[in-house]
């Protein structure tokens, strides 16, 4: 590993986004989350850090019909297992090598190059995610410090009550994969 490779890998944002949350969760006492976290940390430095050049994927694409019957298996799938379950942990641990080929691949080329809507909406975004993650931060911080879940509720508190049913689970499970197939536009063709 060289000192570039190094430097490359320390200056990338999200590296210090994964690894100051893997010291939250370490703060948090949240073993599980800490591992994740740690190895989302670890990733994310050796691909800024060039040093995952020999993995050459390309962006996959696939079928709709198969990305729907997908959905609809993982949505069955954790909204009809209880939560906070070692069987939900097996699911989701088994669609995570599933996520990371969608995920991760070698963007190369040309890109299109933002207009002023594209960028205001990139901005937005991104003030949103820091917002969320700024509140996360605090409330799990303050919230380890005063004791209580309640008086400093991080976002998991507030929509507990909606998750603790059958189609609470299921909307949110469907959101969630909307959104992360509409990040990564699994549809669009090359």
């Amino acid at each position: 590993m060289t000192k570039l490779a190094l430097k490359q890998g320390f200056k990338n944002l999200w590296f210090w986004l994964f690894l100051s949350t893997t010291f939250l969760q370490v703060f948090r006492g949240s073993l599980v989350d800490a591992i994740i976290f740690g190895s989302g940390t670890l990733m994310v430095f050796l691909s800024a850090a060039n040093l995952l050049n020999h993995v050459h994927l390309t962006k996959p694409h696939t079928n709709k019909y198969a990305i729907y019957t997908t959905v609809f298996v993982i949505v069955v799938a954790l909204a009809l297992v209880p939560r906070h379950t070692p069987l939900q942990a097996i699911i989701v641990l088994a669609i995570l090598p599933l996520a990371l080929r969608f995920a991760w691949y070698s963007d190369r080329g040309p890109k299109d190059k933002p207009d002023d809507r594209m960028k205001r909406s990139r901005m937005a975004w991104a003030a949103g995610g820091v917002g969320l993650l700024l509140w996360e931060f605090a409330a799990n911080i303050f919230g380890q410090l005063d004791g209580s879940l309640h008086s400093f509720p991080t976002i998991s508190v507030l929509i507990d009550p909606i998750l603790d049913n059958i189609f609470g689970q299921a909307i949110f499970v469907i959101l969630w994969l909307l959104i992360g197939i509409t990040f990564l536009r699994i549809w669009k063709k090359p």
